[in-house]
Protein backbone atom coordinates (compact mmCIF):
# COMPACT_ATOMS: atom_id res chain seq x y z
CA UNK A 1 0.00 0.00 0.00
CA UNK A 2 1.31 3.80 -0.72
CA UNK A 3 2.40 5.39 2.45
CA UNK A 4 2.37 9.17 2.49
CA UNK A 5 5.05 11.85 4.26
CA UNK A 6 4.16 14.97 5.39
CA UNK A 7 7.17 17.68 5.63
CA UNK A 8 5.94 21.17 7.08
CA UNK A 9 7.98 24.39 9.11
CA UNK A 10 5.56 23.76 11.63
CA UNK A 11 5.14 19.89 13.70
CA UNK A 12 1.94 21.58 14.42
CA UNK A 13 0.79 21.15 11.09
CA UNK A 14 2.54 18.09 10.01
CA UNK A 15 1.14 16.55 13.53
CA UNK A 16 -2.32 18.02 13.04
CA UNK A 17 -2.82 16.99 9.20
CA UNK A 18 -1.53 13.30 10.07
CA UNK A 19 -4.16 13.32 12.45
CA UNK A 20 -6.77 14.67 10.52
CA UNK A 21 -5.84 12.28 7.37
CA UNK A 22 -5.51 9.10 10.06
CA UNK A 23 -9.49 9.75 11.27
CA UNK A 24 -10.22 9.30 7.57
CA UNK A 25 -7.98 6.78 6.76
CA UNK A 26 -6.84 4.68 9.83
CA UNK A 27 -4.81 1.97 7.81
CA UNK A 28 -2.73 4.47 5.90
CA UNK A 29 1.03 4.79 7.08
CA UNK A 30 1.52 8.07 7.47
CA UNK A 31 4.87 9.95 8.34
CA UNK A 32 5.24 13.62 9.67
CA UNK A 33 8.01 15.70 10.32
CA UNK A 34 8.08 19.50 11.09
CA UNK A 35 9.67 22.36 12.79
CA UNK A 36 13.40 21.74 13.94
CA UNK A 37 14.69 22.52 17.45
CA UNK A 38 11.09 22.94 18.57
CA UNK A 39 10.62 26.21 16.14
CA UNK A 40 9.60 26.89 12.47
CA UNK A 41 11.51 25.05 9.83
CA UNK A 42 12.56 22.08 7.82
CA UNK A 43 15.59 19.97 7.51
CA UNK A 44 16.53 17.89 5.03
CA UNK A 45 18.41 15.25 7.58
CA UNK A 46 15.05 15.30 9.63
CA UNK A 47 13.62 13.91 6.14
CA UNK A 48 15.97 11.42 5.65
CA UNK A 49 15.28 10.06 8.88
CA UNK A 50 11.65 9.53 8.20
CA UNK A 51 12.79 8.20 4.69
CA UNK A 52 14.94 5.24 6.50
CA UNK A 53 11.35 4.35 7.76
CA UNK A 54 8.73 4.16 4.65
CA UNK A 55 8.40 0.52 3.95
CA UNK A 56 6.20 1.43 0.47
CA UNK A 57 5.89 3.66 -2.52
CA UNK A 58 5.17 6.90 -1.30
CA UNK A 59 3.53 9.80 -1.97
CA UNK A 60 5.39 13.17 -0.24
CA UNK A 61 3.34 16.36 0.42
CA UNK A 62 5.58 19.48 1.71
CA UNK A 63 3.68 23.21 2.67
CA UNK A 64 6.28 26.06 1.74
CA UNK A 65 9.40 27.56 0.28
CA UNK A 66 12.53 25.38 1.65
CA UNK A 67 10.05 22.56 2.52
CA UNK A 68 10.56 21.89 -1.05
CA UNK A 69 14.09 22.35 -1.66
CA UNK A 70 14.82 20.19 1.20
CA UNK A 71 12.50 17.07 0.47
CA UNK A 72 13.46 17.42 -3.11
CA UNK A 73 17.42 16.90 -1.95
CA UNK A 74 16.36 13.79 0.55
CA UNK A 75 14.44 12.18 -2.66
CA UNK A 76 17.51 12.66 -4.41
CA UNK A 77 19.62 11.07 -1.83
CA UNK A 78 17.21 8.16 -0.66
CA UNK A 79 18.75 4.88 -2.30
CA UNK A 80 16.08 2.37 -0.93
CA UNK A 81 13.91 0.19 -3.19
CA UNK A 82 10.70 2.29 -3.32
CA UNK A 83 9.51 4.44 -5.29
CA UNK A 84 9.16 8.10 -3.56
CA UNK A 85 6.49 10.92 -5.66
CA UNK A 86 6.53 14.42 -4.63
CA UNK A 87 2.94 16.05 -4.91
CA UNK A 88 2.57 19.50 -5.84
CA UNK A 89 -0.95 19.20 -4.20
CA UNK A 90 -1.92 21.44 -1.86
CA UNK A 91 -0.47 19.62 1.52
CA UNK A 92 -3.69 18.83 3.66
CA UNK A 93 -6.23 18.24 0.41
CA UNK A 94 -3.46 16.50 -0.97
CA UNK A 95 -2.74 13.92 1.86
CA UNK A 96 -6.24 13.38 2.37
CA UNK A 97 -7.06 12.64 -0.91
CA UNK A 98 -3.82 10.51 -1.10
CA UNK A 99 -4.84 8.08 1.88
CA UNK A 100 -8.76 7.90 1.34
CA UNK A 101 -8.04 6.58 -2.46
CA UNK A 102 -5.23 4.48 -0.68
CA UNK A 103 -7.72 3.17 1.86
CA UNK A 104 -10.18 1.78 -0.99
CA UNK A 105 -7.06 -0.08 -3.16
CA UNK A 106 -6.25 2.58 -5.62
CA UNK A 107 -2.50 1.99 -6.77
CA UNK A 108 0.30 4.45 -6.23
CA UNK A 109 -0.25 5.62 -9.92
CA UNK A 110 -4.06 5.66 -10.04
CA UNK A 111 -3.30 7.72 -6.79
CA UNK A 112 -1.02 10.28 -8.64
CA UNK A 113 -2.91 10.74 -11.69
CA UNK A 114 -5.94 12.28 -9.20
CA UNK A 115 -3.57 14.98 -7.34
CA UNK A 116 -2.71 15.85 -10.90
CA UNK A 117 -6.33 17.44 -10.87
CA UNK A 118 -5.75 19.58 -7.46
CA UNK A 119 -4.14 22.77 -7.57
CA UNK A 120 -1.96 24.28 -5.09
Amino acid sequence: MTEILIISHSSEIAEGTRSLVSQMAGDTVIHASGGVDGGIGTNVDQINDMLEKIGDDTVCFYDIGSSRMNLEMAVEMYDGPHQLHISESPIVEGSFLAAVENSVGSSTEDILEKLKTMKK
